[in-house]
């Protein structure tokens, strides 16, 4: 470890490895995206230390799932800011407060698509405020059987249609609304579980898909700092 990288973890939700990094902006310096073979976009130049420092992170985490592959590409930058992954390769990174984390995979085909998100910083207020935004009131009484609070549901909620939008961008490459995709089913515990989602109007989510989106969540707990990861791994064809 150094001054920046605090700690380093690995979780594997639904069979795929997530790598988590805990990181400090405040250890950042001239050499160090060299060191770990990370290439800085020219985009970056003039961004604050955080913005930097969340970068840098989310491709370490890349940097060690790609070199589990053999892979020694890098995660550069799309014009829409999106991950552009290395040849054969696709996935997601997150980033909340001092934690980053990714998932990589071989791409499927061109139609498969992977989404992760973190949620560690969103207090109860910052639930509360975005709730009419990102759900109906019918989504946030699926998580009754599991006996999860509401401030805890609407975290979730909003992460996990966060890694949904993410594993379905890069191939409807348009911005997809939180109540285009509405909760149907909750499985699980208050801790872990999968969360099913169907589309709220098929005319208008140019999907032809699988009936159903999956996401897994599970709870967070990494030196202190709490929250919820959600996986999106859905198989998409466009219509």
């Amino acid at each position: 470890m150094d001054k920046f990288i605090r700690s380093r973890n690995q979780l594997v939700i639904n069979s795929h490895s997530v790598e988590i990094i805990e990181f400090d902006e405040n250890g950042l310096y001239d050499k160090l995206p060299e060191e770990y073979g990370i290439e800085m976009p020219f985009s970056l130049d003039r961004a604050v230390a955080k913005r930097k420092a969340e970068f840098i992170a989310g491709r370490i985490a890349c940097r060690r799932l790609l070199d589990s592959y053999g892979n020694s590409g890098q995660v550069s930058i799309n014009a829409d800011r999106s991950p552009a992954w290395p040849d054969g390769f696709t996935g997601s990174i997150s980033h909340d407060g001092r934690i980053a984390c990714a998932v990589v995979l071989p791409r499927a085909g061109e139609n498969s698509g992977i989404g992760i998100d973190l949620c560690v910083s969103m207090t109860d207020q910052n639930a509360l405020e975005v709730a009419d935004n990102i759900c109906i009131f019918n989504e946030i009484s699926q998580f009754d059987s599991i006996q999860l609070p509401t401030m805890d549901a609407l975290r979730v909620i909003f992460s996990a249609k966060e890694s949904l939008y993410k594993s379905i961008y890069p191939i409807i490459r348009r911005f997809v609304d939180f109540k285009e995709v509405l909760i149907s089913s909750v499985t699980g515990t208050p801790d872990e579980g999968i969360i099913t989602f169907t589309a709220a109007n098929r005319n208008d989510l140019p999907l032809s898909v699988v009936e159903e989106f999956h996401v897994h969540y599970r709870r967070f707990d990494h030196n202190g700092i709490t929250g919820f990861i959600t996986l999106a791994c859905n198989r998409i064809s466009c219509d």
